[in-house]
């Protein structure tokens, strides 16, 4: 069994909930408005974050620690200077700014408020900074290296909202599948990735179709994978686990796994047709199935090859008519091999996907969204507009404005978070 590097402080290690109340109520422009009939303009990707370049430089290889608050715990720690890999961030779109602590021979520095651009942030570190030139290279039990959270919050969770009917609309409340997830990158003295930890939970089943929780990670093959050991595990069953699809060191295709037995029923209260999505059988936090895994990869990873956006969640179940896999990915994400043959049968002659972007409607609507934050959902039933009024402005704007529309819901539509 190998042993994981934790190489951050003990909070950053810990998988526990985040909690994210709900903000002020900011009332919708048409109260009658339905998500399926949103007009949104041409190439919105959904995206509630966006990639931001470090453009940090040191004297000499410096380790760094940005946070959300001057005190808060990192959420990302790596190095500057030297000939280390530059990194780039996945940031919540509302972020604004970080702050930033460089390492000396005492501990870190005060923290420096760091303006978050665009698409980068600056930084220069001080000459004053511990220097790590010649520190034993990455990889190893006595080497310092670095962590980076997705989401990049502070221990917090994520969370991915599905609906299943695709290629229909459906109800479109986004609760057919409610996952939280939690992403630790362990990376070396050159900011290359050896190892990561993923947790996920299960929050909400509203919908009756046999979906199973499975990920793909574009950017890492399938024969890059070395090992998957079982990490935490609550109110799963014991036949849960995370199981890779394409196992082999000679596998070229992206790496995929299926989070087995994940989406349990355990602890569900008697007489609920669903799982926490119905007014009077809400289930408890405590009670969720939540379950985390260590990945090895057999060689250090490129960073920019496990960002987030190459995290592919997506929906699958046994396709009867064809064999292999239907599948639901977020919009953009391709089927997998082993669900393209559903994809295109069912995409023949549809003409509410006939378009060229995969899992866009022609109407440039989407059946799954990530939120960078551990937010409450929609009851069963309830139109998405209804719980987040300001999730219809986002979406006409094409995400220019009401980048936090997932801080402001209406407490009487969405579960209780208890």
């Amino acid at each position: 069994m190998k042993k994981m590097l934790f190489v951050a402080a003990a909070a950053l290690c810990a998988f526990t909930a985040c909690r994210q109340d709900a903000a002020d109520i900011h009332p919708s422009d048409n109260p009658d408005e339905r998500t399926a009939e949103l007009v949104v303009p041409a190439g919105f990707d959904w995206s509630t974050t966006r990639a931001v370049a470090c453009d940090f430089t040191a004297p000499h290889l410096s380790r760094v620690a940005l946070s959300e608050t001057p005190d808060g715990e990192p959420v990302a720690l790596f190095f500057a200077g030297g000939d280390c890999s530059p990194v780039t961030l996945n940031l919540p779109a509302t972020a604004d700014r970080l702050y930033v602590r460089y390492q000396t021979e005492e501990g870190f520095s005060a923290a420096e408020s760091v303006a978050v651009g665009a698409d980068r942030m600056t930084y220069a570190v001080s000459p004053l900074a511990k220097d790590y030139e010649g520190i034993a290279d990455g990889g190893q039990a006595e080497t310092v290296g670095g962590v980076i959270y997705y989401p990049v919050r502070a221990n917090g969770w994520g969370t991915l909202m599905f609906e299943d009917l695709w290629p229909a609309y459906g109800d479109y409340d986004f609760n057919d599948l409610v996952l939280n997830y939690k992403i630790q990158l362990y990376m070396n003295n050159k900011n290359m990735v050896d190892a990561m930890l993923i947790g996920i939970r299960v929050k909400a089943v509203g919908g009756s179709i046999p979906y199973d929780i499975y990920l793909r990670m574009t950017g890492v093959r399938g024969g890059q994978i070395d090992e998957v050991e079982p990490y935490f595990s609550q109110n799963a069953p014991a036949t849960a686990d995370m199981v890779q699809l394409n196992p082999g060191n000679s596998v070229k295709e992206p790496a995929v796994f299926l989070f087995r037995d994940t989406k349990t029923r355990n602890n569900n209260p008697a007489g609920a047709v669903y799982v926490n999505t119905e007014w009077g059988y809400e289930v408890p936090e405590s009670q969720l199935a939540q379950v985390s895994y260590q990945v090895y990869f057999r060689n250090s990873i490129k960073l920019e090859d496990v960002t987030f956006d190459t995290f592919d969640f997506f929906l699958g179940r046994a396709d009867e008519a064809g064999g292999g896999l239907m599948e639901i990915h977020r919009g953009g994400f391709a089927p997998t091999e082993y669900g393209r043959a559903a994809y295109e049968r069912l995409r023949e002659g549809n003409t509410n996907i006939d378009g060229a972007d995969y899992y866009y409607s022609n109407d440039g609507l989407v059946w799954g969204i990530n939120i960078p934050a551990d937010v409450q959902h929609a009851y069963e039933n309830v139109d998405f507009l209804k719980a987040y009024p300001g999730f219809a402005r986002w979406a006409r704007s094409g995400g220019a404005t009401d980048t936090d529309w997932y801080l402001h819901g209406v407490s009487e539509n969405l579960v209780d978070k208890r």
